[in-house]
């Protein structure tokens, strides 16, 4: 998808197009269960690390390199123009 194809759709179309193209746009459902994963594998700095960027967004999608740990905050996705980076 390139910028003018973006712009012709709503958020909601193109995020759930690009959320089966980019392997780093996830939802709060699925950053919660890993949230919850590490707990119980005892990495309460992952865990925190997460519950701290949803505390600090109401968004329902992000952007967040799961293999990055804490060395990455996941990203609000709200509008389109947060969208405007994974565009060709």
């Amino acid at each position: 998808m390139n910028i003018n194809e973006l712009y012709k759709l709503s958020f909601e179309q193109a995020i759930n197009i690009l959320i089966n193209e980019k392997d780093t746009i996830t939802t709060s459902d699925t950053l919660k269960d890993f949230a919850i994963k590490n707990i119980n594998e005892d990495k309460y700095n992952v865990a925190i690390h997460i519950l701290e960027a949803l505390i600090d967004s109401p968004a329902y999608y992000f952007d967040y390199d799961y293999c990055m740990g804490t060395l990455e905050k996941p990203t609000p996705l709200e509008m389109l123009k947060d969208l405007e980076d994974y565009c060709e």
